[in-house]
């Protein structure tokens, strides 16, 4: 195999080529690809950060992918390393590893993160385990066996999440209080539902999102015009079903996506509240809402996409889910 760096401008024909050959069959496989390409294009054209990817040829035709991403505002000595595609072939994938950590201590990296494309904003994680299901709309793409290459050189930490679903999910309409619900707004919350978000609106949940998410692993601050960029109207469109902001008074303090995968099933991600109002059932009060209205609407079923192990809502019923899919991101000392 003929191992190369290469200066990147764009995802070449070759790259997508080799993603369509292995996840091509999957219903949101556009979906997946048009989120890779904006992710590389993010690697390409930020000033923030040093792209370096490796790319891994038999004769004429790439094989195997694998790049390292150093962002400025990472600690000093570390970068992510991601965009990694390679066959089913523990010698394959030990030679891009090889290179890739050659090209890290060559930039005098010493820990990597990673799978990440691009950043945590972006797809990240490779899937542990599966119960063979499809893959959803926002959901990482990966071959089970990156799990096992990527554990045998020996991370030194590993991040875990899961996705689960519940059918039906009537208990949450139970056990969630609806009296506390209704007295949101006696207390100056409101809830309001929108297909589509205004710039201004945009802007502050990127406030609430840094705020949110600024202690978690491998974060790296967006400026606005990168978080503009990242979730676009037009982006949005793609995937939104339906975005739920939360209001004290006329201050928007939380929010959570829908996604619709199919008529019978509805994803819920990324339930967002500013840390001076938790503790006060708001993030309750919106998943409450949210499995009111998929009832309305006729969805049988709920998707909890992407979530850290040991991260749940205070309180929220756990009865009736089951984990469909694990996922897990690395940290090597290199």
């Amino acid at each position: 195999m003929d191992i190369k760096s290469y200066k990147p401008i764009s995802v070449s024909s070759d790259l997508n080529g080799l993603l369509q050959e292995k996840y091509g069959n999957n219903a949101n496989f556009n979906y997946f690809l048009s989120d890779f390409n904006k992710s590389y294009n993010f690697c390409v054209n930020n000033d923030n950060i040093s792209f370096h990817p490796i790319a891994g040829f038999e004769g004429e035709e790439l094989c195997a992918h694998i790049a390292l991403i150093i962002d400025k505002r990472l600690p000093a000595g570390e970068a992510f390393f991601g965009f990694l595609e390679v066959p089913n072939d523990v010698l394959v994938f030990n030679s891009m590893w090889n290179s890739l950590i050659k090209e890290a201590h060559s930039k005098g990296i010493s820990v990597l993160k990673g799978p990440v494309n691009g950043s945590i904003w972006h797809q990240y994680r490779c899937i542990k385990e599966t119960d063979g299901s499809p893959l959803f709309k926002t959901e990482v793409f990966s071959e089970l066996y990156y799990h096992d290459f990527l554990t045998s050189k020996k991370p030194s930490s590993e991040v875990d999440y899961f996705s689960a679903s519940r059918e039906p999910y009537d208990i949450v309409l139970k056990l969630v209080n609806p009296e506390s619900f209704e007295k949101l707004t006696q207390h100056g919350f409101r809830i309001e539902v929108v297909k589509q978000v205004a710039p201004g609106q945009l802007k502050t949940i990127a406030d609430i999102s840094r705020s949110v998410f600024r202690e978690n692993w491998g974060y790296t601050e967006l400026n606005d015009q990168e978080f503009i960029d990242l979730y676009s109207t037009e982006k949005l469109k793609d995937y939104l079903d339906s975005l739920y902001l939360l209001y004290k008074g006329k201050d928007l303090i939380g929010f959570c996506s829908t996604s619709e995968e199919n008529k019978s099933t509805l994803a819920l991600k990324t339930i967002c509240v500013l840390p001076v109002y938790r503790g006060l059932g708001l993030g309750n009060a919106l998943a409450y809402k949210i499995h009111l209205d998929a009832k309305k609407d006729g969805f049988k079923k709920i998707i909890y996409a992407l979530i850290r192990e040991g991260n749940s809502i205070n309180n929220f019923p756990k009865e009736g889910t089951e984990i469909f899919r694990r996922y897990t991101a690395f940290e090597y000392k290199i």
